[in-house]
């Protein structure tokens, strides 16, 4: 160790195991079910697992059963986190998506296009006259030259469309959410966590979600906010929510759980009454942001490839319910599902 006496930690694994409390137990759960325990000395049912010399045992049948199977998968890798935190993954779709809306949302109004038409710079008869054939309007051969001619070069047109990062999904070829007559575990914040659901998939739930994960957290690569995106092998219907007040990050964040993890849906919550996410924009303060909340799932639907989920409130004011003016327009926004909590 090149700390030398600074360091507080202990070198000799006797001194270490002679200082250890005893273990719980004679059994390790870990040891008996994967055959080897990545705890090594330090698991308090070390006993179970320690031959001579302090060496770690391994169960070498048992443990060959279990290569290459993930038991818990959507991890965050570090190469990953190192994009997210220089900002040098692309978001092409999502990017794509919002400038269209800037466009819509810059685009002149009616009347300006009218005034437009009949303005001060309007070309001048002449130049009509010239752009429709006159003086200055280019020769056929230009034309032709301009449409594929000598030192062009021609697009084919024709033959199959592989490109499948072009190509998009219709709405009618998205995976399907079918969770008719199954047993829809909620997503739980500060419960509903990994060893929690599957203690629910045990008693029989179908469908498990993850806790509320906040989208600028996870674009900044945090690897706690990644955790709630994680999944157990066997949680076979299994999605993620989603908590933001902006589409530009709502989008973007879609578009990056897409492509990094395997998810059966995406939920956005538009239902947490939380002074802290409410203050934002975000929570059921969405559902007096109609314009924002609009512009989020049609967003987002344009960038999965799984369906898109919302969970909303019955409404934010006491005694002034607006969920059955809303659920109408969320499903022509483009969502699959709405699942609605009272207050």
């Amino acid at each position: 160790c090149h700390f030398g006496p600074r360091c507080r930690f202990l070198h000799d694994v006797s001194e270490y195991l002679a200082a250890k409390p005893p273990d719980l137990g004679q059994r390790c759960v870990l040891f008996d079910t994967f055959g080897r325990c990545p705890y090594g000395v330090t698991c308090r049912f070390g006993q179970a697992h320690l031959g001579d010399g302090h060496q770690n045992l391994v169960n070498v049948p048992l443990a060959q059963q279990w290569e290459g199977k993930l038991l818990v998968r959507n991890g965050l890798s570090k190469e990953l986190q190192q994009q997210l935190r220089k900002r040098k993954f692309g978001f092409q779709k999502a990017e794509e998506f919002l400038r269209g809306l800037h466009r819509a949302e810059g685009a002149p109004k009616p009347d300006a296009l009218q005034n437009s038409q009949v303005a001060e710079d309007a070309p001048k008869p002449e130049a009509l006259k010239n752009s429709q054939g006159g003086e200055g309007a280019p020769k056929p051969e230009t034309l032709q030259n301009s449409q594929g001619g000598e030192g062009v070069p021609s697009i084919p047109t024709l033959g199959p469309l592989t490109d499948e990062d072009v190509t998009k999904l219709r709405p009618c070829e998205k995976k399907k959410l079918e969770i008719q007559g199954k047993l829809y575990l909620a997503p739980l914040t500060t419960c509903g966590n990994l060893p929690f659901r599957r203690i629910c998939k045990r008693f029989g739930a179908d469908v498990t979600c993850g806790e509320m994960a906040v989208c600028t957290n996870l674009l900044q690569g945090q690897s706690s906010e990644w955790a709630l995106l994680k999944r157990h092998h066997t949680e076979d219907i299994f999605g993620v929510q989603l908590e933001g007040a902006f589409p530009d990050t709502m989008t973007k964040c879609a578009e990056l759980l897409n492509r990094t993890i395997e998810v059966d849906f995406v939920d956005i919550n538009v239902g947490c009454p939380i002074d802290l996410v409410y203050k934002k924009g975000g929570g059921c303060a969405l559902m007096t942001r109609s314009n924002k909340f609009e512009q989020i799932v049609r967003g987002m639907n344009s960038v999965l490839d799984v369906p898109l989920t919302v969970k909303i409130r019955t409404g934010v004011q006491e005694k002034v319910n607006v969920a059955h003016k809303i659920i109408p327009r969320i499903r022509e926004w483009g969502a699959s599902m709405v699942t609605v909590r009272g207050r």
